[in-house]
């Protein structure tokens, strides 16, 4: 029988070699199969937290927003000049008339020259009517605070929320609207301040892209039951409360199963 030795360089033999490498396919197989694998379920993660991210900072807002709601808290004004108490309407001057609106309660002076006038119209950016039975003084404070009526709106709907108030608390009076529309797979947001000579809508921002419809046919805005309170003469009608109900997908399939992934919350 031969032997090999030490000095021997005849080297593996040609099955010897195959052998070697059919065991180094199969390793190097196995691992990039785990790797591609890893890779996949990455994405797929990575994919579910972009998700997450989108929802939740819009969640987020719309917390914050709908609780200021029907928020009316102002910068206060001053009169520019004097009045003299009467008893019928009368235009008096003031620092600004922005964000005050006609209906609008404001509250006049301090001590005993304090009382309440209602707005009865708004002739320019620095005037208001009303009737304001004491007289006041140049530089007498002029605040406005309190709450809307209605600070969500009873015109809103299923797809499209609609807020006024001092949604930002920095003492500027806002229309706010959200539209959820599924057909576009859009959530957008337009904000518009109230003030004299404003009349139209912001543009709109988008917020959310590649809506779907919710499971169950499930509307994006639900409502409180309204609750009528009357304060002679007028009937108000609050909605206590919103639920918010967003399905969002992917932009592009999941890489490890296939298909879109989706996320409702």
């Amino acid at each position: 029988m031969k032997r090999k030795t030490l000095n021997d360089n005849s080297g593996f033999s040609m099955i010897e070699m195959l052998i070697s490498l059919t065991v180094l396919i199969l390793v190097a197989g196995t691992a990039l199969s785990a790797l591609a694998y890893a890779q996949k379920l990455f994405g797929s993660q990575q994919m579910q937290a972009e998700i997450h991210a989108g929802l939740r900072g819009t969640f987020e807002l719309m917390t914050q927003e709908i609780g200021q709601a029907g928020a009316l808290n102002l910068t206060p004004q001053t009169f520019t000049a004097a009045v003299t108490g009467s008893s019928t309407a009368q235009t008096v001057a003031i620092s600004s008339s922005a964000n005050i609106f006609v209906g609008e309660r404001l509250s006049v002076d301090t001590g005993s020259a304090q009382e309440l006038v209602q707005v009865t119209a708004i002739p320019s950016g620095t005037q208001v009517t009303g009737i304001f039975k004491n007289s006041h003084s140049s530089g007498a404070a002029i605040f406005a605070q309190g709450v809307f009526p209605q600070g969500v709106l009873s015109a809103s709907t299923a797809t499209s929320l609609k807020m006024v108030g001092d949604i930002n608390a920095d003492g500027t009076v806002v229309y706010l609207q959200y539209d959820c529309d599924t057909s576009a797979g859009t959530l957008t947001r337009s904000v518009t301040t109230l003030a004299p000579g404003v009349t139209t809508r912001s543009a709109a921002q988008t917020l959310i892209t590649n809506l779907v419809p919710n499971p169950g046919g499930t509307p994006c805005f639900q409502y409180g039951t309204p609750v009528a309170v009357t304060v002679s003469p007028t009937t108000y009608t609050f909605i206590p409360s919103v639920a918010v109900a967003l399905r969002l997908r992917t932009s592009r399939t999941d890489p490890q199963n296939g298909p879109f992934i989706k996320m409702t919350k």
